[in-house]
């Protein structure tokens, strides 16, 4: 009698399929069923206008995206959706469906409360209004759900129609989680009985956009706008609720269905196929060339106003040399026999307020030009930057699909299709060798690009991204640098050179700001062989000679913060400490097994490093080296690293952003390890003028309250984003 009510749709269709991807890796088990019921055209209810359309666009957009059989889909409209025919789809799947598989039922349709049992129910299509035993009580959906009657490992309802929330009355879920790795495994391997429905206890809008309900068109645009591979119900409700929010009186609910079974923390989750990937991956040319040609547009209209400005200015000053040749002519005339009876000191003064007027109104031509030309500019360099991290971001997103299917061992025999979908994306890619992703990444201009920082001319070096042995890796240091651990790190630029004299006098007159030493006593200066705070000595007097070439020294912590923070204020780039995984990475040339920044050889110091050699006073001066400077030396006096960076070892130490902890090294991150959250001491980096090789070491520690100053403590400036 069932099979009646089964729409060709269901009929069993050949193929091979290829079985998705799991969270937890290897093959996903089991197969989605999806039943879908939609009624519009009700026999003694009010008629609906998008219930069935809701039907069509749910169903058609799960087939097209995400791993879903037309064998496995069961459809009931309007007619087709008697109590009789829903009733038995229910307990159809409950024979076909298996432990392994999954349940996504849809609802459209009208709800209702009864008034005296204050039950929910669905309406099928011939049920009257005042029989409730021609409804579906909300209690024997549930029932047909249970664990124990479908055996669904996930199912999840969702529910269009008017008091829907009925569904979770003593059950209200919680807010969306944070969706991560870890999360996913979780939900895949827990049971799940969830449910979102269109509102709570209330009735809801039919109407909505494009002959969807607003509930049904957040949810289809949800299904067709994702890229992920996974999609689970927590971010599909955090998007409908959003969108719903803003366009109706409604409010969705999302949460477990209550007494049925299922595990905390599993969810139902819908793979996106593998060629929905693939075209996504394409999908966005189009909306690329629109903003190129936006770009180009700007350009274009830059230039035409700028060249009808400057004719304009050329035919005042046209005007203007007119009125001084005539005013010339006068002159001439004057005095002599050619004089007019015009010539008078009345047409004279006339012609000189003339001149005025023009060149007054031409110099306000010339400041009006170069304002507007300054806006236009500004205009087109925020489009650039803007138009530069788009295409940044979404090559990001393009290339991090490949490398998932490449990953998979069942995305094996697709990886060549992959790769040329990719590279089809980015014509300046098609000389790359197949699967060179770090080819790749250099043809399109992703890897990082160094830069000069336009308001001050302090340059900066690009840092590519990669993994490194952070910590004592020769065994020569103390166990603050162990335990040697793996770090991976973003692409950065690092500045040159250490903040200079010159620099940090430009910020001091641009904000009139005093350093620490300067309100207080002083800063720690040498004084023979020991260390003393002496009153008067600042970044300004030392305790030596140097000039603005100089790095920059008697600078707390907190003053080179304040100096970030100004230089944060000048341009696009931004600024900050670099971390000390950021700082050791660039020091030992990208992580290289270096023991000074850019070498490993001692004898060799004196070629690359400011350290304590013949010229010091201290008693651990190594002798037989040196380097020509007592005290500080101009930036870049030395041999730069791998990577083009001077001054990493010695010279003056250099502040870095971490709080230093004494078992921070045994419980770092992996990923962009930011330093502890809280601390007493800031760590110091590089070394000093002052010290022997042991205290220059790359991987060497230092540590300093934030508010201390010495004349051997400098800094230098990262961009964690690389223009």
């Amino acid at each position: 009698m069932f099979a009646c009510a089964i729409p060709a749709l269901a009929k069993d269709e050949r193929g091979i399929a290829i079985r998705p991807v799991a969270p937890t890796g290897g093959e996903a088990k089991g197969d989605l069923w999806l039943l879908a019921i939609g009624i519009d055209s009700y026999l003694s209810w009010p008629r609906l206008k998008t219930a069935t359309n809701d039907v069509k666009a749910v169903r058609d957009t799960l087939l097209s995206r995400y791993h879903l059989d037309k064998s496995h889909v069961i459809e009931l409209l309007d007619d087709m959706a008697t109590r009789k025919n829903i009733l038995a789809a229910f307990r159809d799947l409950a024979k076909k469906v298996k432990p392994d598989d999954s349940l996504l039922v849809f609802y459209a349709g009208h709800g209702h409360i009864d008034p005296i049992t204050g039950k929910g129910s669905w309406i099928p299509v011939e049920s009257s209004t005042d029989d409730p035993s021609s409804w579906i009580d909300n209690r024997n959906i549930t029932d047909y759900l249970s664990i124990n009657a479908i055996k669904a490992k996930h199912v999840l309802l969702v529910s269009d129609s008017c008091f829907s929330g009925d569904f979770f009355r003593g059950n209200r879920g919680a807010e969306p989680p944070t969706i991560d790795d870890a999360f996913l495994k979780k939900a895949y391997s827990r049971s799940s009985r969830q449910a979102i429905s269109s509102g709570g206890l209330e009735p809801v809008s039919d109407a909505g956009f494009g002959g969807n309900s607003v509930f049904s068109h957040f949810l289809v645009a949800t299904l067709q706008s994702n890229s992920k591979s996974y999609l689970i119900p927590s971010e599909i409700f955090g998007e409908i609720k959003s969108g719903v929010g803003r366009n109706a009186d409604q409010l969705p609910q999302y949460g477990d269905l209550h007494n049925v079974g299922g595990q905390d923390g599993g969810e139902l989750i819908l793979f996106l196929k593998q060629e929905n990937r693939l075209q996504d991956m394409g999908a966005v040319s189009v909306a690329r060339q629109k903003e190129l040609e936006q770009l180009k547009k700007a350009e274009a209209e830059a230039a035409a106003a700028k060249q009808q400005e400057q004719a304009e200015i050329t035919r005042k000053q046209a005007e203007l040399d007119t009125l001084d040749k005539q005013i010339a002519e006068m002159k001439g005339r004057l005095g002599s026999g050619a004089a007019r009876s015009s010539d008078s000191l009345d047409a004279m003064i006339a012609m000189v307020e003339q001149k005025e007027t023009q060149a007054q109104r031409l110099e306000e031509l010339r400041l009006q030009r170069e304002a507007e030309e300054k806006k236009r500019q500004q205009e087109i360099e925020r489009l650039k930057n803007e138009t530069v991290e788009k295409r940044r971001g979404q090559i990001e997103a393009d290339l991090a699909k490949y490398k998932k299917i490449a990953a998979s061992k069942y995305g094996q025999d697709m990886k060549p299709t992959a790769w040329s979908t990719l590279v089809a994306s980015y014509p300046e890619a098609k000389d790359v060798p197949q699967y060179d992703e770090k080819g790749f990444r250099k043809a399109v201009g992703l890897g990082p690009k160094g830069f000069t920082d336009a308001s001050t001319g302090m340059q900066f070096v690009a840092v590519e991204r990669g993994c490194y042995q952070m910590g004592d890796t020769f065994g020569d240091g103390g166990k603050e640098e162990t335990p040697v651990h793996e770090v991976c790190l973003a692409d950065f630029a690092l500045a040159t050179y250490d903040v200079t004299v010159g620099q940090f006098r430009r910020f001091v007159e641009a904000t009139s700001y005093r350093t620490e030493a300067e309100k207080g006593d002083g800063c720690y200066v040498l004084n023979g062989t020991k260390w003393e705070k002496q009153a008067g000595t600042s970044w300004q007097n030392p305790g030596f000679q140097q000039d603005d070439r100089h790095p920059a020294v008697c600078v707390s912590w907190n003053d080179a913060q304040a100096f970030a923070t100004w230089m944060n204020k000048l341009g696009s780039h931004r600024y900050r400490l670099p971390t000390e995984a950021e700082w050791e990475y660039a020091a030992s040339s990208g992580g290289q097994k270096e023991k000074f920044a850019g070498f490993s050889d001692e004898s060799q110091l004196h070629r690359y490093a400011n350290f304590c050699d013949d010229n010091c006073e201290a008693s651990w001066t190594t002798a037989g080296q040196n380097d020509g400077y007592g005290h500080t030396s101009p930036v870049g006096s030395y041999l730069p690293n791998g990577l083009g960076l001077y001054d990493m070892t010695g010279n003056v130490w250099q502040w870095t952003a971490d709080w230093y902890g004494e078992d921070y090294y045994g419980n770092s991150p992996k990923d962009n390890p930011q330093g502890q959250s809280s601390g007493s001491y800031r760590v110091a980096r590089g070394g000093s003028w002052y010290d022997d090789p042991g205290g220059v070491r790359a991987s060497f520690r230092f540590i300093y309250t934030p508010d201390n100053r010495s004349s051997g403590l400098g800094f230098r400036l990262v961009s964690p984003a690389v223009q």
